[in-house]
């Protein structure tokens, strides 16, 4: 799993649900994370990252949404996988 570094402005107005986001787009973007590439459950991120789980959540759900994170099942925790910049698909048909 590719290690992230997330750079958070707690002072900043944008909410930090929204720093972790983007800062995990632009590694997707950029090519930091590739397509396929696995990321920890959102404990682990929450943990490593210093935020609440449901801070980390939101930041992931809003790349799921945008088609750029895939949520799989994986014993019985959740893991994610970069997918593409580009979604081919809508994000109803990810699995839970």
């Amino acid at each position: 799993m590719p290690a992230l570094a997330v750079d958070l402005d707690r002072s900043s107005p944008v909410p930090l649900y929204c720093q972790v986001a983007q800062q995990i787009e632009h590694a997707i973007n950029e090519g930091g994370l590739a397509a396929g590439d696995r990321l920890d459950n959102e404990i682990s991120l929450a943990k490593q990252f210093g935020l609440s789980r449901p801070t980390m959540r939101r930041a992931i759900q809003e790349l799921v949404d945008k088609g750029l994170l895939v949520r799989r099942r994986a014993s019985a925790r959740r893991s994610y996988t970069a997918g593409s910049a580009a979604p081919s698909h809508s994000p109803a048909s990810t699995t839970t």
